[in-house]
């Protein structure tokens, strides 16, 4: 089979349309991004195009491909993002009107099957079937490695105005435990946390450096359940114990899982943790098998291939 994928643009985009480009290769199927061209297209004959609204090329209007596009929501509610450089989370009109326009296949979002009312108007008004594929572990690159763990808890990712409403609550609190730890990341951090840019070729090595895991959300997940970043399925496929914050259905998603209930029982279940290593160790095992059970690339491709018509691929990304 082969699949063109869009360019790689973002660091979380990039780094889930790696984990698609991973899983599929995987499985022997071959892969490349596309340049936008038509020629490209056309010499790469592609049975399927995975693109984004968000990251949109213009597809050409005679191709063969299955297409399918990751969106934002749209339905009945609208997730704001109120005094931020973006109005809403959910779909602009301007990618609505472009998505319907290219004519995909299905489309698909950062979403679980109880989260369709939120993209229910890609279906209802767009005449598009929409699937839930929210983001997962990447198991051709996580794994548990033998290497000690020098740290209590770390932490890999970017702070910017808007996660910075979350990450200062539940995160920068954990700082100051007397807990040895490790802050990886870009974005802007206050001074003092000792934080730079970690080769992505060191992601696994990093993330299997701690003994916990902390896991924080942005304002929409903590409402709305939804677009739940990839950290803690790394984390458990590392053998990192995932703590997380309060996530709506976090606990149904993935029941191994720690959830702390506010930013007290946060920093109170990080030091537990890291303290009780028979514990942590027990639940570990737990979280990294449930993981690799139903939350890597290899189960999201399965559904979207069985989505676009490709039944047999399907069956075998298993």
């Amino acid at each position: 089979m082969r699949v063109l994928i869009c360019r790689r643009a973002g660091r979380a985009f990039g780094y889930i349309t790696d984990g698609w480009i991973n899983c599929l290769r995987d499985k022997g199927h071959t892969v490349q991004r596309w340049d936008g061209q038509n020629a490209s297209w056309d010499e790469f004959d592609p049975d399927l195009y995975i693109g984004s609204a968000g990251h949109g090329q213009l597809i050409p209007a005679g191709r063969r491909a299955k297409v399918a596009f990751h969106v934002n929501s749209w339905g009945p509610i609208t997730i704001d993002n109120k005094n931020e450089s973006r109005e809403s989370i959910s779909e602009s009109a301007e990618h609505i009107k472009w998505v319907l326009a290219n004519r995909p296949t299905v489309v698909f979002g950062y979403g679980f099957a109880k989260d369709a009312h939120l993209w229910e108007y890609w279906t209802k008004k767009g005449g598009i079937p929409w699937i839930p594929m929210p983001t997962a572990g990447d198991k051709t690159i996580f794994h548990r490695q033998k290497e000690p763990r020098p740290y209590d808890f770390i932490y890999l990712g970017g702070r910017w105005p808007y996660k910075s409403h979350t990450l200062d609550k539940y995160l920068l609190p954990l700082l100051k435990l007397p807990l040895a730890h490790c802050v990886r990341g870009w974005g802007v951090w206050p001074p003092n946390t000792d934080v730079y840019e970690l080769a992505e070729d060191k992601a696994c090595e990093f993330l299997n450096s701690g003994n916990v895991g902390p896991c924080v959300s942005e304002k929409h997940t903590h409402e709305f359940g939804i677009d739940i970043p990839e950290r803690c399925w790394k984390l458990a496929l590392c053998g990192t114990l995932v703590l997380h914050d309060p996530v709506p259905q976090m606990e149904t998603i993935f029941p191994d899982v720690i959830i702390a209930n506010d930013a007290q029982d946060y920093l109170d279940k990080c030091f537990y943790y890291a303290q009780h290593d028979d514990e942590r160790l027990q639940l570990v095992e737990k979280q990294q098998q449930y993981v690799l059970n139903n939350h890597t690339y290899h189960h999201r491709m399965c559904e979207l291939l069985r989505a676009t018509g490709f039944h047999e691929e399907a069956k075998n990304m298993i």
